[in-house]
């Protein structure tokens, strides 16, 4: 579920009041190599959804980047932000604890990290104009809501890989009012009671969840869903 002024933003682009998120999803998955990790997936409502109709086409600029050009975005029609590794939020060394997370800033990806990375390896997937890249993100919970229901503020750097630029030149700013944490998915090669153990050492109030079979799939959802 998203708010009607959830949005994102990229400083910069012809839309300096960003754009509507329609869709986001807050998850996670059991990682026996390091313990919890979270996951999110962003889709943006389309670059001009709030231009409405009439808008007269921009002038050609040949001086203005792909970046500044409402045509060049159209083209790739909206974002979409989706979790590659997702990024580590509990280990048993530091257990996570939501009682603990209104406040706390996630450093995901910083770029010196990064150089080295195959895709698969980054936390995050851009989809912005064309398949980008995305890293040193700031991820921070502001406030909460109810026990697994906060505020989210999202910020990165974006590299326009698509068209072969290396550095992380531009950035982004999410913003969402709500979101609910919808549990963690468990791998086919934990069993049951591995992923038990895992959780109880990797969570500060592993009975706030219980193993879900619905679907086929397994994940620990919240108690009551």
């Amino acid at each position: 579920m998203v708010a009607h002024d959830d949005r994102i933003v990229f400083p910069g682009n012809p839309w300096p009041d960003g754009h509507a998120i329609v869709e986001f999803s807050w998850g996670g998955r059991l990682d026996p190599d390091v313990g919890l990790r979270f996951a999110f997936e962003l889709t943006s409502a389309f670059y001009d959804a709030d231009d409405g109709d009439g808008v007269e086409e921009e002038d050609e600029d040949e001086e203005r980047s792909d970046f500044e050009s409402k045509f060049a975005w159209n083209n790739y029609h909206q974002c979409r932000i989706s979790s590659g590794m997702g990024f580590v939020a509990g280990t048993p060394d530091e257990p996570l604890d939501f009682d603990a997370l209104t406040g706390r800033t996630f450093v995901v990806d910083r770029p010196e990290e990064v150089d080295e990375f195959e895709d698969e390896d980054f936390a995050f997937h851009i989809y912005l104009l064309g398949h980008d890249s995305v890293a040193d993100h700031r991820i921070r919970f502001p406030v909460r809501h109810a026990p697994l229901e906060f505020g989210l503020e999202w910020e990165g750097r974006i590299a326009l890989t698509y068209f072969g630029e290396e550095e992380y030149e531009y950035r982004f700013q999410a913003r969402l009012a709500r979101t609910a944490f919808t549990g963690f998915e468990v791998l086919d090669e934990l069993a049951d009671e591995e992923a038990h153990r895992l959780l109880a050492a990797c969570v500060r109030d592993p009975a706030r969840f219980r193993l879900s079979h619905d679907g086929g799939e397994r994940r620990y959802v919240p108690i009551g869903r």
